[in-house]
């Protein structure tokens, strides 16, 4: 069976308000998509989750909390983009055992976190490794995976390729330091080398680059495997 999951930064889905503009395009184009069996769709957390964590805090709100908090937003998030989908699940899972189930049964399975101490990365890779999706996409709020943070140091370089370890060592070294910007976190990364699991990192709002992705195995991001 031929499957993708993909992960929707929850910077491109909730912004000062919900892109619902994009969140139709998006849809509509995976109604086109001819060859796959399934798709599985985990959604960030984005401007709604960062506003209540950042509130909280404040009041020295305690982590795990607010990581449940976060939770919370992202299968908001996800609801919501059920309802621009055809053949997709009308209750959102708490696991990725869950979602997995829901494969048999709908084309499309959207989610979104799971427990604290998860990103929304590492759960869609989860999520992938455990239907035996060859192809992880993650659609970030930047065109693919940089030397150093973009919109810090302009002379940063897009990496087109890179294999798994050299991915994972710049993750360990974009998380060091005050504001850190991290493209994938650690354990999703070590998730996909396991596997196998080949990621394309795109710009999310770019529907051109999924289709690309689907049907050719190409994009102007980056390709980690």
């Amino acid at each position: 069976m031929k499957r993708v999951v993909i992960s929707l930064g929850g910077s491109i889905i909730s912004m000062e308000k919900l892109n619902l503009e994009f969140m139709e395009e998006f849809s509509r184009m995976l109604g086109n998509i001819k060859g796959y069996d399934g798709f599985g769709i985990v959604v960030g957390g984005g401007k709604l989750a960062r506003t209540y964590i950042s509130d909280l805090r404040k009041y020295n709100v305690n982590d795990n909390i607010l990581d449940e908090i976060g939770i919370n937003a992202t299968r908001i998030n996800a609801l919501a983009m059920t309802t621009f989908l055809d053949d997709v699940n009308s209750k959102i899972p708490t696991t990725v055992n869950d979602a997995a189930e829901m494969m048999h049964d709908y084309r499309y399975v959207v989610m979104g976190g799971t427990e604290p101490g998860h990103t929304t990365d590492t759960v869609a890779m989860l999520f992938a490794e455990r239907i035996n999706a060859d192809v992880m996409i993650n659609g970030t709020s930047v065109d693919g995976v940089y030397t150093e943070d973009p919109r810090k140091n302009r002379n940063a370089k897009k990496i087109d390729r890179m294999n798994y370890d050299d991915a994972i060592k710049l993750s360990i070294d974009s998380s060091i330091g005050a504001g850190s910007n991290v493209f994938m976190d650690i354990t999703s990364l070590s998730i996909a080398k396991r596997s196998g699991i080949k990621i394309f990192v795109i710009n999310g709002l770019k529907i051109d680059e999924y289709i690309n992705i689907l049907y050719n195995g190409t994009c102007n991001g980056t390709i980690i495997e």
